[in-house]
């Protein structure tokens, strides 16, 4: 009898010890479930079992419920009875003194180029004209919108409420007409204001004295508690910007993502918007973090609308790729394993 009892104890020893064992690589390690594989991984399990989100129906409701809310400005060129009535715009107000509409911009490179673009998107001016110098040319479709994502990934702020562009030229002279969602004045007090809110965030937030990590982490828990995601579309444009996000409490995806590069900025950690297309052909917008000199993914967009705050933060591009694509050779790339703190 006595050795029947040490033979069930023992036997139920190892029995624990195995349990113990496959606990202790389960669910909770990213590493694990990149390194093996998410097909393997999720054989005879839920996706509830896991920390990260590779396939199922949650994944696919976040595509579908949060994606196709970044605006792209689109732009076309102008007949020549616009270019006309543009041109005579912007020699009326040349004749006023000190008129800031009036300066012609010398673009002789690209860097030239996005520098004037940024000053008249900071500026909130409604149009602009330039001339093309030292043989420098391109075609303003080609690079007119790549010119407005850096500036947003630079200054939420100065590319906020940009709708449209129209232009026209006669030989190297260019006129550029900025269409934007708001009336000038309310676009200015609305940049204006998003200064001040983002400051009110950071005092809020009080992350100060804590490590990168843990204000990354403030930070995406912060917005993931005070701001929601809109029930229907059309999306209203205010729901776009960072001042949407941090005054109402009512953004898409791009709201979320000015925001938080804004705060983080404040806090000195380096973040990038990041935009692309999920697998439903959908655009998005989400973040890119550097923490401990490497860059991160993170959206907090999904993050709110997921199964808890942390299934999109700090993760890598390889996890990224299961829902979106993006033009990689524009975006610093992230480590092979997501940030283990």
């Amino acid at each position: 009898m006595i050795r029947k009892n040490r033979f069930i104890f023992c036997l139920i020893s190892l029995l624990l010890a195995a349990i113990t064992m496959l606990s202790g690589c389960s669910a909770g390690s990213p590493d694990n479930i990149l390194d093996i594989g998410a097909d393997a991984f999720a054989v005879g399990k839920t996706e509830d079992d896991y920390s990260l989100i590779n396939s199922g129906t949650l994944l696919d409701s976040l595509i579908d419920d949060f994606s196709g809310s970044y605006y792209q400005p689109t732009g076309q060129s102008m007949t020549d009875d616009e270019y006309d009535d543009v041109k005579d715009q912007i020699e009326d107000s040349s004749e006023e003194e000190g008129a800031s509409d009036s300066k012609v911009y010398k673009i002789g490179s690209y860097e030239d180029l996005e520098k004037a673009f940024y000053e008249v998107y900071n500026d909130t001016k409604t149009q602009f004209e330039f001339v093309f110098v030292n043989g420098y040319s391109v075609n303003l479709l080609d690079v007119i919108e790549k010119i407005y994502r850096n500036i947003q990934r630079k200054d939420p702020i100065a590319a906020c409420g940009v709708e449209s562009w129209q232009w026209g030229n006669r030989g190297v002279d260019y006129i550029v007409k900025i269409n934007y969602f708001f009336k000038k004045k309310e676009l200015v007090k609305i940049k204006e204001e998003t200064v001040k809110l983002v400051d009110e965030a950071v005092n809020k937030i009080n992350a100060f004295g804590k490590s990168d990590y843990e204000i990354i982490c403030a930070v995406n828990k912060y917005l993931c508690e005070t701001v929601v995601y809109p029930d229907s579309k059309p999306y209203e444009p205010i729901t776009h910007t960072a001042y949407g996000a941090l005054k109402n409490g009512l953004a898409v995806c791009e709201g979320y993502t000015c925001a938080a590069k804004l705060i983080l900025n404040k806090f000195s950690i380096k973040c990038d918007i990041q935009t692309g297309v999920c697998t439903n052909g959908e655009g998005h917008a989400w973040n890119l973090v550097q923490l401990e000199n490497n860059w991160y993914q993170m959206d907090i967009t999904w993050n709110d609308g997921s199964r808890n705050i942390t299934d999109y933060l700090l993760v890598t591009d390889e996890y990224m790729k299961k829902s979106r694509s993006w033009e990689e050779a524009d975006y610093p790339a992230t480590p092979s394993k997501p940030y283990a703190a």
